[in-house]
């Protein structure tokens, strides 16, 4: 996912898979997992709990290798994006709804909520068929 974790996570996560890792210069929990099971309430009580952003990756099979979860930290209440489609534009990683809704940038300090698209829809269509064939040439014969 293009950011270097530093430490795998070594408190306990109820809720979410093994290998979760989390990058504390990014204030992020990452997992993934290859079973298609929503864990919003998991992520929800990690945000809250360690303060920082979490995004859980889930491989599926079909048309789409992959979607992610998110749920934003806030000092407020914790803000829950489902169903984000990995997407490249201009050299980066973005997460874009599948209709309609906010934006998620992810870089060197993290994750960055946008409320409006980078580029004009036809080029997001294509940065997620670039996405898709990126994670489906790396995930080619890998098995769980």
């Amino acid at each position: 996912m293009e950011l270097t974790a530093s430490t795998v996570a070594t408190w306990n996560l109820p809720g979410l898979p093994n290998g979760t890792l989390d990058v504390p210069e990014c204030r992020l929990v990452m997992s993934g997992t290859a079973d298609a099971e929503r864990r919003d309430l998991a992520m929800l009580k990690t945000a809250v709990d360690q303060d920082r952003d979490v995004l859980l990756l889930r491989l599926l099979a079909g048309d789409r290798p992959c979607e992610a979860d998110i749920v934003l930290s806030s000092p407020v209440e914790p803000m829950l994006m489902t169903h984000m489609l990995p997407c490249r534009f201009d050299q980066s990683l973005w997460l874009v709804p599948q209709r309609g809704g906010h934006y998620v940038s992810v870089g060197e300090n993290g994750l960055e909520v946008h409320w409006q698209a980078p580029t004009s829809e036809a080029e997001l269509v294509r940065g997620c068929q670039r996405a898709d064939a990126e994670i489906a040439r790396f995930l080619r014969g890998v098995s769980f």
